[in-house]
């Protein structure tokens, strides 16, 4: 079994790979989307973040799952699940039933994450655990990066449906791969799930997001707007303070006592904000305000996902050399620039190619932080506490990257509705707020970068 672990997980890369990939898929396809079921953006935009908000809220829910039953039993049911809700959206007949697909997907998707990387960790010898990483690092960039491409293509020609459509028989046929490859590892438990701690994360989560939607879509004057916002907070604070009581937490929010922990993971969710957040705007801009065509404003982005792939392989290695101060500091820097480039120059009449290559240089920055960041944060900790890192950081950046996508879209409605001008000026108005935003998140974590102490693996 561990004489071929790639053999063995196999089917876990792939069902990752189209985890990761659906996160992202419907960005280039939300115009469409909104034209068909007759939508607007803050609306549109639940399609993508929800599906991060389950997932996160599944995630550590997940952590407790892999040690009570086997891999194979987790895998088929994440699995089982990610098909049932790619279904149910692609015959979706309206809005609603579509959102209640991405929700099931996101839970499958949760499930997945955390037995994906912890089977990894677990069936790669120690001394491949570099290339495990980087494996991990591969899908979990490149994915997400090829998403809004792969869509682009598909919906020029197609119905946005076709996206479900043809990820559907790729699950089942890796579910038949499965029940020949995959192999339970690890041992089981009997420990009780606290049913409260997940009822407080899933109320506080979902209802400050929705509470930041309200917010965009009301200018933020209305008073249920705050009340639902700090009741969201509220919960979270009680869910927080909870973990920190039970003896077994769904995440255990010690780990935050590690500063170098705690410093990566702030530069981890910081980066994958950013990330987010321009592959949610830049198909809108090369849409709504330019007129483009799906499939043009897919391959605008094409460029950028592979430069993501090569800069997340190359800069694993460069972490094992020089450590890990120079390269996110390099990577922030050039983050920060190009958001910052990306406010002043976006215009009607913005050469498209310039679009390109700006965005494909934000997304070498982001793979010079991406890989690094997630090494520096498991080389932060205990070996004792790994199972608690894992969790916690796919957590907080599935919750982030929620987050973020809502604020951003948010902020670029609000901006739209204070404006006296006229669309597609307005929402070009309204997206340069949301990257002046970006380019301040990314200037916050350039700062970060400078505090971080050194820790290469081998000092661990």
């Amino acid at each position: 079994m561990r004489k071929k672990p790639g053999i063995m997980v196999s089917s876990l890369v792939i069902a990752n790979f189209l985890a990761q990939l659906m996160q992202t898929m419907l960005n280039t396809a939300l115009p469409r989307i909104m034209l068909d079921l007759g939508i607007n953006e803050n609306k549109a935009q639940w399609l993508v973040t929800i599906y991060y908000l389950v997932a996160g809220i599944t995630v550590p829910v997940a952590g407790f799952l892999i040690g009570r039953f086997t891999t194979r039993a987790l895998f088929f049911t994440s699995v089982g699940s990610f098909a049932t809700g790619t279904l149910l959206a692609a015959i979706a007949p309206e809005f609603g039933w579509v959102l209640t697909g991405r929700i099931i997907q996101g839970i499958g998707a949760g499930l997945l994450m955390p037995l994906f990387q912890t089977t990894i960790l677990r069936v790669f010898p120690k001394d491949k655990i570099g290339s495990a990483m980087g494996l991990i690092g591969l899908v979990m960039g490149l994915a997400p990066a090829l998403g809004p491409t792969l869509s682009g293509l598909v919906v020029q020609e197609h119905s946005w449906r076709i996206l479900f459509y043809a990820v559907l028989p790729i699950v089942v046929v890796n579910m038949l791969l499965a029940t020949i490859s995959l192999k339970n590892v690890g041992d089981t438990h009997h420990e009780k799930l606290d049913l409260r701690s997940i009822l407080f994360s899933t109320l506080g989560f979902a209802g400050l997001l929705y509470g930041v939607n309200l917010a965009g879509e009301q200018g933020g004057s209305h008073l249920i707007t705050w009340a639902v916002i700090f009741g969201g907070i509220f919960i979270i604070v009680m869910f927080i303070h909870r973990q920190l009581k039970l003896a077994v937490p769904l995440l255990d929010f010690n780990i935050f006592r590690n500063r170098r922990f705690a410093q990566s993971s702030i530069i981890g969710v910081l980066m994958f904000i950013v990330m987010v957040g321009v592959e949610l705007l830049i198909p809108l801009y090369a849409q709504n305000v330019r007129g483009l065509t799906p499939k043009i404003s897919g391959l605008l982005l094409l460029p950028g996902a592979v430069l993501l792939g090569v800069a997340s392989m190359v800069s694993g290695r460069l972490y094992d050399r020089y450590g890990i101060r120079l390269i996110i500091r390099g990577g922030f820097s050039i983050i920060a620039i190009i958001t910052l480039l990306l406010t002043l120059l976006l215009s009607l009449q913005t050469s498209m190619v310039l679009v390109a290559a700006i965005y494909a240089l934000l997304m070498v920055g982001i793979g010079f932080i991406m890989t690094p960041v997630t090494a520096y944060a498991m080389a932060s900790v205990p070996v004792t506490m790994i199972a608690h890192a894992s969790p916690m950081t796919i957590t907080i950046r599935s919750l982030s990257s929620s987050m973020g996508g809502v604020m951003l879209i948010s902020i670029m409605t609000a901006s739209m509705s204070h404006s006296s001008i006229h669309f597609p000026e307005s929402m070009l108005h309204g997206l340069q707020a949301s990257f002046w935003t970006l380019t301040g998140i990314a200037a916050i974590g350039l700062y970060i970068s400078f505090n971080l102490s050194e820790c290469k693996p081998s000092q661990v």
